[in-house]
Formats: structure tokens, C-alpha cells, sequence
């Protein structure tokens, strides 16, 4: 990265703005702060930009969003199984958002019929409600709005069902005896309850029981019975359903501007953003100032931005105690990978990317955990076809080319190990067929040879971990720290692969090997508990090698995590030829072929999807723990140049021939 500088007067800043949105490689950042913070910036300078207008944008978009999320909601169109953006030409582009008061009608028709199609869901609730509140007193057969005689009152209400009625029926009675309290129905809550007196009594009745926990249930608007206000209700609401089904239909015609609405959307954010970003700059009463990041290899573009618009600039280094935005940058075949890294952490400015390092163990160890070719090919064709038909971009885009060299992978491992969706074609030849069709690995079957690859695991182990202290050694030595790479790195190689000689000579017949394996693990194991207490003071000399020596353990567990190699291999190896043989237990008949197809089918789908999961997870876990936990230094700021950041479509510029 290159920081950058410019100022410029204030009659170029938009266009400067427009071009520089159009390069998306300079990430603004945010020079107001320095009015603050700078004693020597204040009176000389002051905040750019326009929040109210920025704030309007922000609003109107929203709107823009909310039309685009109804149509979306309400459309019968079968949704794609992936969303991305569409590629438009500019010059599409540009004539669509000519007759933008049309757009800006269509999108307000949508969101009228939004509002109305939610005014007629608030109706239907009101009436559920309604109809809720009715079915207690569906028993009562009296009118709901007479509750007035000549001479008496009717007061509908509930009490708690932890009163005892009779004795609030004989408090009624000695206010009253012309009074009386009726049990309408109950639940495990209510009691619910009609109360007739005389109207001059009652004040006094509803006063007493109030006393008792009577709460009045007033059924406003309510004609007639219960039972007549229900039936009303129950049409009331087919009615507004209706009506509903009838808005979202007309909502579902207004799809075909979607496309424009879109269009629409995406230009009112580049604009909220080429606003929102003045922001950051500062202002004199006829210049501007801007500073930002700039990746090396985009410096040249962006000065021919800056000299065509008249601007004076300065590049520099990033200082030391500057915090320096994240651009990781490797091949296509790398790429995809990243999507690991950045799930973890991107890497810190100063330390290494390692995603173009660890790139082919994440694959090799996919490809054995999965271990079965036919699950390979399956996976690689399933996302070369969605790669192929769909224009991804981001993790998605990532993980999706990620998962298709992982499947090649796969097939070649499978192939290795002899498994074609586990030992399917020879089942099928041997039952069906009556042949005998063998397949044989290239190299070795893992279910009658675990031990093998139990031992390639762990050499597998140790090279991808050698290689992580490796690098950390690199990153010590760069930074001028020798010594200290010989001493916390070069040392465990001696100990580690001394111990592996020393251990292993005599079995790979080479016992010769044995002396000079015990030497140099000694060597190792003297250099750590010389030079493992260094950085400290007193004792702390002593204890420090002795401390550093016990990291042993450490190393030894890293290594044996290599062992799940072996285990999800050998699990999904050891399930496919479960699933083979449940499948052929019905033997050479139609309902056994019938049978054979299904279990085929359910179980190696369900084999595959478990252990494809797995494979990643683990795969995942083994550069997380084992080999980022050597060396990666993470916490980098992602790099967010300013850019024509759109969700909807993706500008092209058409070429002469083409596009």
C-alpha cells in the first residue's frame, strides 16, 4: 500500500470523485478527525461534504429497497438458486435512468399497494382479535348492545379462577337480592361472567366485585348476539383475505419494473456514497484536501486521475505506526482460498498472507478425508455447472471454485485409495451381474491398510507444520531477528525430526540413522534449554529452557491431530460399503434393483453431504490450530476502496463487435 495526498480546487472535486469511484482502488480516509485531534489544522480547514443531503439520499433509498423487497416478497417468479448481479452496459444503463420520474412512480405504485395490502393485514388481525375475544361468550344468546332494561343493567366481565363463585354470588345477593352473577364458560385462567341488577344497585354490585378481581369486558361495536358477530366477523375476514390476495396479485404484476427499480436503487447509492464520501475530505473556500490508501500497482492509474483533474499529490510508505488497510492479491487458482483466511482473520499488513501456502494442504486434506472418487466427481461437476451458469462474486463466488478444486482433489484421493462411491461397481457386478469387477487403487485401500495411512497422516503433519515454523523463521529473520529463528524454530527441526529418526531407523531399515538422530534431537533439546529463558532475568534464565523444553507436548498433539486424516477418511470409506451392502440385500429382483436405487441414492447422499462437511470443518481446523498457530500474525483491516459499490447490477463498457 501507498498513501496518497492531493489537493485540488473545489470546481474539479466531483468529477475527481466520479473518476476516482470509477477506478475503485483509493480507500478515503477520514481527514476531518485531524481538525480535531490537530492543534496546527484548526482555522485553516474545515469539514467537507453535506449531511442533510447525504441523510436524504440514505431515505430515499430505503424507499427504494422496501419497493424492491415487496416486489421481491410478493412475485410468483421462481427464484434463482443463487443472487447475483446482472451485467448491464453503461449506456443500457445510462437510458434506463432517463425516464427516472417514471421509475420513481412505479416504485411509488408499489409502495402504495405496500401500505395498503399492510393496512388490510392490520384489519385482519383486528378482527382475529375480535373473533378471540367473542368465543367465551358464544353461550351467552342475549344481544351484546342491550345491557339496559327499564329497571336493570347487564355488565359482562371476567374474574380470576382462583375466587370461589358461589361466595361472590352470595356477596352479590345480600347487596342485592334482585341481583345475579351467571357463569358464562371458563378457562384455566377466567371466569367468564354475565351480571344483571338493578340499575340503581349497580354501582354498588360492580364495586364489590371489583374488590373480587371483576374486570368489565366492553365488546364495543358489537350488534347482536355472539354467535351473529361472530358469523359477521368470519366474512369480515374472508372478505379482507380476499382483498389481500387480490393487492399481492397486483403487486406481483408491477415485477416487470423490478429490473428498473433496480437500476434506480444502485444509482441513488453511488450517489449516497459520492456524497457521504466529502465527508472525510476537508475544505478551504475554493480547495479541497483528501488523503487515502492506494494498492502499489493501481499508483499509476490514479495519478493520471489526479494530473488530468490538476490536482497537487505526494505518495509515501505506510509509517510505522500507521494502520494500513488489507488487500490480499493471488492467482486464480489461489483465490478461491481465501475465503478460508478471511473466515479466520485477514492477515495483519506487516505479517504474510499465507492463503497461496496453505492453498494445496487444504485441498490434499480435503481429498483424503472425503477419500471416495465418485463423491469427487460429483462435487466437481456440481460446481463446475453452478459456476458455469451463475456469475458469483464474493465468499460465495469463493467458496463455490474453493469446493471444485477440493472435488478434484477428492477424485484424485479417491482414486488413490481405490473408493468409487465405497465398493459400488464391484457389489453391483458381483449381485446383479453375477461378476466379479474389481477396481484397484492406485496406491493402497485404507480399510485393510489403516496403519499406512495412519503414518502418511502424521508425515503429512509434520511437513505442513515444518513448513509454518518455516515461515515464522523467514518473518524472524527479515526482521532482522537471527538468532532468535535458530533458537525457537531451527531448534525444534533438530528435536522433532531427530526424535522421528531415532524412533523410526530401524523400522524403514535404516538402524544407520538411529546415532545421528539421538545427536541431533540432542542438540536441539541443548539449544532450547540454553536460550529458552534468555528474554528473562535471574532464575527466570533457568526455568525458561526447562519451560521452553515442555512445549514438547505441544508439537507431539499437533501432530497427532493429524490422525483425523485417517478417521474421516476411513469413516466415510467404511459408510459407503455399509450403504453398497444394505442396498444389494434384495438381491438380483425388480424390487431389488428398486430397493438398491434408493438406498443408493439416500444413503451416499447423505455420506457424502456429512462427510463433506466434515472434511471441510477439519480441514479448516488443521490451518486454524495447527499451522496459522506457527506463525500468523491476523487482524488486518480490510481494504474498502471507494467504488460504485452496486447490489443489483454490475456496469460493463461495451467494446466495438461486442460487449
Amino acid at each position: 500500500m501507498q498513501k496518497v495526498a492531493a489537493i485540488g480546487l473545489d470546481t474539479i472535486k466531483e468529477n475527481l470523485i466520479s473518476e476516482l469511484m470509477d477506478l475503485g482502488v483509493v480507500e478515503v480516509t477520514n481527514q476531518a478527525q485531524k481538525l480535531v485531534e490537530l492543534e496546527e489544522w484548526q482555522g485553516l480547514a474545515e469539514k467537507d461534504g453535506n449531511e442533510i443531503k447525504a441523510t436524504a439520499l440514505d431515505a430515499e433509498l430505503n424507499r427504494v429497497s422496501l419497493a424492491l423487497e415487496t416486489l421481491e416478497k410478493h412475485s410468483t417468479a421462481k427464484a434463482p438458486l443463487f443472487s447475483t448481479r446482472r451485467s448491464v452496459v453503461r449506456e443500457d444503463y445510462d437510458k434506463v435512468l432517463e425516464d427516472r420520474e417514471a421509475i420513481y412512480g412505479e416504485m411509488e405504485l408499489v409502495l402504495a399497494l405496500n401500505e395498503e395490502l399492510n393496512r388490510n393485514r392490520e384489519e385482519i388481525n383486528k378482527r382475529t382479535s375480535d373473533l378471540a375475544s367473542l368465543k367465551p361468550w358464544l353461550v351467552y344468546d342475549a344481544p351484546l348492545d342491550e345491557l339496559r332494561t327499564g329497571k336493570t343493567s347487564i355488565a359482562l366481565g371476567i374474574l380470576p379462577t382462583t375466587v370461589v363463585l358461589e361466595d361472590i354470588k352470595a356477596s352479590v345477593t345480600e347487596i342485592s337480592e334482585a341481583s345475579e352473577l351467571i357463569e358464562v364458560g371458563r378457562d384455566k385462567d377466567l371466569i367468564y361472567v354475565v351480571v344483571i341488577s338493578m340499575t340503581e344497585d349497580q354501582e354498588d354490585v360492580q364495586a364489590a366485585l371489583k374488590q373480587r378481581g371483576f374486570t368489565p369486558v366492553p365488546l364495543e361495536g358489537m350488534k347482536g348476539t355472539a354467535l351473529e358477530n361472530e358469523e359477521r366477523i368470519i366474512k369480515e375476514i374472508a372478505e379482507l383475505e380476499a382483498h389481500g390476495k387480490e393487492i399481492e396479485k397486483r403487486i406481483d404484476d408491477k415485477y416487470d419494473s423490478k429490473e428498473r427499480i433496480e437500476c434506480l436503487h444502485d444509482q441513488i447509492a453511488m450517489e449516497r456514497d459520492h456524497e457521504k464520501v466529502k465527508e472525510k475530505f476537508v475544505k478551504t473556500k475554493k480547495t479541497f484536501n483528501f488523503e487515502g490508501w492506494v494498492p502499489e500497482p493501481a499508483m499509476e492509474s490514479v495519478k493520471a486521475v489526479l494530473e488530468n483533474n490538476g490536482c497537487a499529490y505526494k505518495f509515501r510508505e505506510p509509517l510505522e505506526d500507521e494502520t494500513v488497510p488489507v488487500l490480499v492479491q493471488n492467482n486464480s487458482a489461489v483465490q478461491p482460498f481465501e475465503a478460508i483466511t478471511e473466515m479466520y482473520s485477514l492477515p495483519d499488513y506487516r505479517g504474510i498472507d499465507p492463503t497461496k501456502i496453505f492453498a494445496f494442504f487444504y485441498a490434499m486434506f480435503f481429498g483424503i478425508m472425503l477419500s471416495d472418487a465418485g463423491y469427487g466427481l460429483v462435487i466437481t461437476i456440481a460446481t463446475f455447472i453452478i459456476l458455469k451458469k451463475f456469475d458469483l462474486e464474493g465468499m460465495m463466488g469463493k467458496m463455490i471454485k474453493m469446493f471444485f478444486f477440493c472435488g478434484i482433489s477428492t477424485v484424485f484421493w479417491g482414486g488413490m485409495f481405490g473408493g468409487w462411491f465405497g465398493d459400488a461397481i464391484p457389489k453391483i457386478g458381483e449381485v446383479f451381474f453375477g461378476a466379479e469387477i474389481n477396481i484397484d487403487p492406485w496406491w493402497f485401500n485404507p480399510i485393510e491398510d489403516p496403519t499406512r495411512l495412519l503414518i502418511w497422516s502424521l508425515i503429512f503433519g509434520v511437513v505442513h507444520l515444518f513448513l509454518g515454523m518455516g515461515i515464522n523463521a523467514y518473518m524472524l529473520i527479515k526482521r532482522g531477528h537471527l538468532f532468535d529463528a535458530i533458537c525457537d524454530v531451527f531448534s525444534w527441526y533438530f528435536v522433532i525430526l531427530g526424535a522421528v529418526l531415532f524412533v523410526c531407523a530401524d523400522m524403514i531399515g535404516m538402524g544407520f540413522l538411529s546415532t545421528p538422530g539421538l545427536v541431533m534431537a540432542l542438540i536441539g533439546v541443548a539449544i532450547l534449554l540454553f536460550t529458552g529463558g534468555r528474554h528473562n532475568k535471574g532464575i527466570g534464565k533457568v526455568t525458561g529452557g526447562l519451560s521452553s523444553l515442555y512445549d514438547v507436548t505441544s508439537y507431539i498433539s499437533d501432530i497427532l491431530s493429524y490422525s483425523r486424516l485417517l478417521a474421516l477418511g476411513l469413516a466415510t470409506g467404511v459408510i459407503a460399503q455399509v450403504v453398497n451392502t444394505m442396498g444389494t440385500l434384495g438381491g438380483k429382483t425388480v424390487v431389488g434393483v428398486i430397493v438398491f436405487v434408493i438406498v443408493f441414492a439416500v444413503g451416499h447422499v447423505f455420506n457424502m453431504a456429512i462427510n463433506a462437511l466434515g472434511a471441510f470443518v477439519h480441514s479448516s481446523r488443521l490451518q486454524y490450530i495447527e499451522f496459522f498457530g506457527k506463525f500468523y500474525e491476523d487482524g488486518g483491516d480490510e481494504f474498502k476502496p471507494l467504488k460504485k459499490d452496486t447490489k443489483y447490477v454490475k456496469l460493463t463498457r461495451s467494446v466495438k463487435g461486442g460487449k
